[in-house]
């Protein structure tokens, strides 16, 4: 595929995908943005957020002082557009992130299958799965997956032409959105595990995310180890934001509710409609295409490598105390869909059945995306 065909390619998908992002929620309520408010402090040479609207979640006080727990990569996307262009939302960045993404899982994909299959699954990737409603609603948390998934894939794409401290670079500004990622690393590690010249670069770029959220913590709580999330997390105990008991922050029994809502949690039925559930759907039901990257087995080499850095991800993920509300379908599915895609790449041929799954998974996301947006979420 020469350059200019590439290119051509690469801004009809952007274009496709940011006109249907931009159709199906034209007037976005555009709260919980956290990371604007993270942005602004940012401008202003503060770590703080004092204009952090008082009934927003996820935030702690300290000395006096209101701050947010997460990492700051995100806020640090959204500063310098800021800067430019002031009345900016948040929501208006998610949607070009979105699609910026949908092109970039096609650029990776590409490398891995013939060109039509990439592109029937970046179709797939930006309305077949949850990407689809975290780049629509682009509220704080989904903003924070949107990001990360940007620099994760072009983390994938680095490393896949060798650019490998590149790759570990991008791996940092990842994990420093959404800290699981971090454990992706097995995969590269396993990849690169014969070629130590190759591994080291890699390693020098991705541990560059321990110092600078080191630094990050100490200079907001005055410790390194200390981010904000535990606090965060004694607030929600009893709330109506935890649909199980309460277990540990990072707790085995966790394990379980996240394992259902992954793959099979059910959409809700009531007065004869049928309807997204609030604490989030299972892939068999909305995303039944990706169910083909997690069959075993998986073949010796990149496809159980992939598996393990999924698996290492998703382990982290599957401890967290809560997940996810209020969400269409499961959100931090984001954190390792791109080992997914690769695998499901790797698998994927455009026959019938394969092409069923496709368009079910669509369709279950145009309507859950649908009801989300009419039930407030």
């Amino acid at each position: 595929m020469g350059f200019m065909r590439k290119f051509i390619l690469c801004f009809l998908i952007f274009f496709s995908i940011i006109s249907i992002y931009k159709l199906i929620y034209p007037n976005p309520r555009n709260w919980y943005d956290h990371y604007r408010f993270l942005a602004q402090s940012f401008l202003q040479g503060r770590l703080d957020t004092p204009n952090l609207p008082t009934f927003y979640q996820d935030s702690l006080e300290y000395q006096g002082k209101k701050y947010l727990p997460f990492p700051p990569i995100p806020a640090l996307v959204l500063a310098p557009i800021i800067a430019i262009r002031k009345n900016v939302t948040q929501q208006q960045v998610s949607i070009i992130i979105g699609a910026i993404n949908a092109v970039l899982v096609f650029l990776l994909l590409k490398k891995f299958t013939i060109p039509t299959s990439a592109l029937l699954l970046t179709v797939f990737f930006a309305l077949g799965t949850v990407a689809f409603w975290s780049s629509v609603v682009g509220t704080t948390w989904y903003f924070a997956h949107n990001t990360a998934l940007m620099f994760f894939l072009l983390s994938l794409i680095a490393f896949k032409n060798k650019k490998d401290f590149l790759s570990g670079l991008f791996l940092t500004f990842a994990s420093l959105c959404r800290l699981p990622i971090f454990l992706g690393i097995v995969f590269y590690i396993f990849e690169l595990r014969k070629q130590k010249g190759r591994l080291n670069k890699f390693i020098i770029g991705a541990l560059l995310c321990v110092p600078i959220m080191f630094i990050y913590n100490w200079l907001r709580f005055g410790g390194i180890f200390h981010t904000g999330y535990i606090e965060v997390y004694k607030s929600y105990l009893g709330t109506a934001y935890s649909i199980f008991h309460n277990f540990g922050y990072l707790d085995i029994r966790n394990i379980p509710l996240h394992f259902f809502t992954f793959l099979f949690m059910p959409p809700l039925i009531k007065n004869g409609l049928i309807t997204p559930s609030p604490y989030g759907m299972g892939i068999l039901f909305i995303t039944p295409l990706l169910l083909i990257a997690l069959i075993p087995p998986f073949n010796k080499g990149l496809e159980k490598n992939l598996f393990r850095g999924s698996l290492a991800i998703a382990l982290v993920d599957f401890l967290h105390y809560a997940q996810g509300w209020v969400q269409f379908g499961y959100r931090f599915l984001l954190d390792f869909l791109p080992f997914l895609l690769i695998i499901l790449a790797i698998r994927f041929k455009p026959k019938k059945i394969y092409i069923l799954l496709l368009v079910i998974s669509v369709a279950a996301n145009f309507w859950g995306v649908n009801w989300a947006i009419k039930l407030g979420w």
